[in-house]
């Protein structure tokens, strides 16, 4: 397996600001998504109306 390209990630002002928007554990705006298993749009409050909502968001690459 080939190395990391880096050590450590140090990211840049663009990113840090981009962390500090949402920061881990505020509300999360309601907002127009994609339902992945059907493909369906829905609204984010659709789902947290019955509990608390977990959002994962991954990279593939």
């Amino acid at each position: 397996m080939d190395e990391y390209n880096y050590a450590e990630f140090v990211g840049d002002d663009d990113f840090l600001a981009f962390r500090s928007v949402l920061p881990v554990g505020s509300v999360a705006p309601d907002a127009a998504v994609t339902v992945a298993g059907t493909g369906e749009a829905a609204q984010l409050g659709d789902f947290w109306r019955d509990g608390d909502l977990v959002i994962e968001f991954g990279s593939l690459t």
